[in-house]
């Protein structure tokens, strides 16, 4: 099934000075990052949030290079044809509580802000639960299936 995600990823210590594939260097705070994707291709949300749960060696996308230091908690997922991530992340960006670390991440195909928002302390599920909410179309099904992907690694 195709359709967008948020990945949540925690981060322990500060990380300072972390090259981000060509978009620069930026310092992370510890804390709660929320990483917003979509999974359109081959595959789907089952593959792309597999992905998402391996170590890769060499970097792809610019979620690589902050989830070879971030621990990945869970994944919100939304299966359909629709990209939600810019509502998502339009959301996120005009919540109070939420910060952007690091402008351009993750956004280079969307045109949004960033992808990638930080919290200081995780987020609670009536929060994630509101920020995909808040996002769909009155035209959309009634009947919105949220997955929610608990990993337990390292």
């Amino acid at each position: 099934m195709k359709g967008s995600y948020i990945l949540v990823l925690h981060l322990e210590q500060p990380l300072a000075g972390l090259q981000v594939g060509r978009l620069g260097r930026f310092d992370f705070a510890p804390g709660f990052y929320l990483y917003v994707g979509s999974a359109l291709g081959p595959g789907g949300l089952a593959a792309r949030l597999a992905y998402h749960g391996r170590h890769k060696e060499h970097p792809h996308w610019h979620i690589d290079y902050l989830r070879a230091h971030a621990r990945l908690c869970e994944a919100w997922a939304v299966a359909g044809p629709e990209r939600m991530e810019c509502r998502w992340c339009q959301a996120l960006g005009a919540h109070p509580a939420v910060t952007v670390p690091a402008p351009g991440f993750g956004s280079r195909d969307t045109g949004c802000l960033s992808h990638l928002f930080y919290l200081p302390r995780a987020p609670h599920s009536s929060f994630l639960t509101d920020i995909i909410l808040g996002a769909v179309a009155t035209d959309q099904p009634a009947e919105l299936q949220i997955e929610i992907h608990i990993f337990d690694n390292p």
